[in-house]
């Protein structure tokens, strides 16, 4: 009798002892596959917020990168789509988008001037900030975004900030 107790528990912590290596096994490798790079979509609503943008570009980059692990610049010489639909490949985690959006200043008939070449602005801007100048707008957005695998729409309207005491 004592001799059946024993085996059958030497039976059942090997079952365990599998059962453990198993899962274990199984967490692992999820999170491995979470850290490799997959497809993912990132949809800018271009048109539908700027319907005069003669320009748009965006990056990525993984929050603590220096350097964008991806990117697209598209020009238009007609109306934006209503959204670019961008594919990258890209572990899941927390990203900084930034995007720079130019658009034609209105003629005086009313239909959009488109502007001969993008000048960029003397001072840095902010995020969220629109800056004129002889060629039209220029407005400069930058979004933190969790990729998770899938799509992510990245909003593009633009918030207008509270000024501060010193300005």
């Amino acid at each position: 009798m004592i001799g059946q107790s024993a085996t059958r528990l030497n039976s059942v912590r090997r079952l365990a002892a599998r059962a453990v290596v198993v899962l274990g096994a199984v967490f692992v490798g999820g999170q491995l596959m979470r850290a490799l790079p997959h497809e993912q979509t990132l949809i800018f609503p271009v048109g539908s917020e700027f319907p005069n943008a003669t320009h748009f570009a965006a990056s990525w980059k993984q929050l603590g990168d220096a350097e964008p692990r991806g990117g697209v610049s598209l020009t238009f010489t007609r109306t934006p789509p209503l959204q670019i639909r961008q594919r990258a490949k890209l572990p899941d985690g927390d990203y900084i988008v930034s995007i720079d959006i130019q658009q034609a200043r209105e003629s005086k008939k009313g239909a959009p001037d488109v502007p001969a070449a993008p000048e960029a602005p003397e001072n840095a801007l902010q995020a969220g900030e629109t800056a004129g100048s002889r060629e039209g707008l220029q407005t400069n957005i930058e979004r933190r975004v969790s990729l998770s695998g899938g799509e992510a729409l990245i909003a593009l309207a633009v918030v207008p900030r509270e000024p501060s005491v010193s300005e």
